[in-house]
């Protein structure tokens, strides 16, 4: 089974921040500058739901 599949998973936007909180606190203490491959695609996932939270985010929420 090929491993280049990609899906689409939706979430609310709360939900989307758990998890991205719940991603970031099991990395935290990971290398930033030699991270492994499981860490480094985990942080990359991250900067993903950062970015798809920031543009859904209402207009007059303050950052």
């Amino acid at each position: 089974m090929s491993c280049n599949i990609d899906i689409d998973v939706k979430l609310n936007i709360h939900n989307a921040m758990l998890i991205r909180e719940a991603l970031f606190q099991y990395t935290k203490q990971d290398s930033y500058e030699f991270p492994s491959q499981r860490t480094s695609t985990i942080r990359d996932f991250i900067r993903q739901l950062d970015e798809q939270i920031e543009a859904n985010l209402p207009e007059d929420h303050d950052h």
